[in-house]
């Protein structure tokens, strides 16, 4: 398979929008029930969508790199957002650089659910609007 026909597949970007939208309804149900932290299989399952994202930057990176070009160079901006959303959900990850940082700063714990809740709905509609402007040209 080429890799501009990986790059489009629908349901690999499709699956990586439902992970997003699975995370942030369970960060949300936690932040409900006054939960300080998210479980070990919240943050399994954020990795996996990680990689999903990782997968299709990488592409497009590769794509970019041999000439490809999207329909509109929007699709470039929303493609560095998502890879932007996706460094801060690894980040806040527990033992991550942007979590301690946080946490240094503020100098107590942050409100996990709530922060990752947002971070992983914005990160969906990141990834909803790059596939628009790459797939529909708008």
């Amino acid at each position: 398979m080429r890799a501009d026909t990986i790059h489009a597949l629908g349901p690999l970007i499709v699956a990586a929008i439902a992970i997003n939208l699975v995370l942030a309804g369970w960060a949300f149900a936690a932040g409900l029930t006054r939960r300080r932290a998210l479980g070990p299989a919240f943050w399994i399952t954020l990795l996996l969508g990680l990689v999903l994202v990782v997968v299709e930057a990488g592409l497009g990176i590769l794509l970019a790199a041999g000439g490809a070009r999207p329909r509109t160079p929007l699709h470039f901006l929303y493609g560095v957002l998502v890879a932007i959303a996706a460094a801060a959900q690894f980040g806040l990850r527990p033992g991550g650089v942007l979590r301690r940082a946080m946490q240094r700063t503020a100098g107590r714990p942050f409100n996990e659910p709530q922060v990752l809740a947002l971070l992983c709905l914005t990160q969906a509609a990141l990834l909803m609007r790059a596939y628009m402007t790459g797939a529909l040209g708008r």
